[in-house]
């Protein structure tokens, strides 16, 4: 009964026009920078740590449009999961990267695409299955809400969502095997339990996953970055693809190389980023925690 009632929540929600849902984002975002609350103090200290050498004014213009298009990303999801399918098709209609995404794709050998939580986010992933049948990692939701997203992420039948399970890695390297996409969101702060190291990002110790480089060594795949820019106004967006570093691949060296992509990924659109996700939240012994209040 809930999932009923959450998926025609979201489903009449997804048949709004975009420029209202970012209107809705707008107001939203906004409410969050003008009132105290945690999304706003945890955006403000990542700039702080994150972008030492900006001014003070510079970063709080960053931490207000953070907050903003973070909000708009949590409004736009229902049209993105459930609202016209003809309409979600021109919003990836990306001529010069669509013919890049291919091209990327083409060796035969599958390829790993990476999305941080920056702009749209989650429609990078149906930009990229365009290309292929597509397998993605996510992490299962409690209650009625895990159904409803899943149905949203693989409404398009060639995308093939995965636990953040042994048997969801599994299912990755199988995917890669056959030559075929997997999908991955690179800048959690993983459990110890599943593998990771600690690499820097923006120069400070980062928990990071090492699953990356480990199916990149395993598969010999190519590893990319893709960005769903959100354009302003409700007008659609854009796609940037960006090769990853090189030594991603590495067992050693590959966190450190996954970090610096997401940075250059950030710095590309620093507004756009999810700030208020804590990523330093587990410190290597004997740091100091990063969010106390001081």
């Amino acid at each position: 009964m809930k999932e009923t009632l959450l998926h025609g929540a979201l489903w009449l929600l997804g048949q709004l026009p975009l420029p209202l849902l970012h209107a809705f984002g707008w107001v939203l975002g906004h409410l969050l920078w003008l009132t105290p609350n945690e999304y706003r103090r945890i955006t403000a200290r990542h700039l702080d740590l994150c972008f030492p050498e900006r001014s003070a004014r510079e970063r709080a213009r960053i931490a207000r449009r953070s907050l903003i298009e973070s909000a708009k990303a949590v409004c736009e999801a229902p049209a993105l999961w459930f609202g016209a399918e003809r309409r979600l098709r021109r919003w990836l209609d990306d001529p010069a990267a669509l013919r890049a995404l291919r091209a990327a794709c083409a060796g035969g050998r599958g390829a790993i695409w990476l999305t941080p939580h920056l702009g749209a986010w989650e429609l990078a992933g149906f930009f990229v299955a365009q290309a292929g049948p597509l397998t993605v990692l996510y992490k299962p939701q409690k209650g009625a809400a895990d159904a409803v997203i899943r149905r949203g992420r693989s409404r398009f039948p060639q995308i093939h969502p995965v636990p953040t399970t042994g048997g969801g890695v599994k299912a990755l390297l199988g995917a890669l095997r056959k030559g075929e996409l997997i999908g991955i969101l690179p800048d959690h702060d993983p459990p110890e339990e599943s593998g990771s190291r600690y690499a820097p990002l923006f120069g400070i110790p980062a928990n990071t996953m090492d699953l990356v480089s480990k199916l990149a060594a395993k598969s010999g795949a190519p590893v990319w970055f893709v960005i769903a820019e959100r354009k302003s106004w409700g007008r659609g967006f854009r796609y940037h693809l960006r090769r990853a570093p090189s030594g991603i691949g590495d067992p050693q060296q590959g966190p450190a190389a996954l970090n610096a992509g997401v940075e250059a990924c950030i710095s590309l659109l620093p507004e756009q980023y999810w700030w208020s996700y804590r990523r330093f939240r587990r410190r290597p012994p004997g740091d100091a925690d990063l969010y106390a209040r001081r």
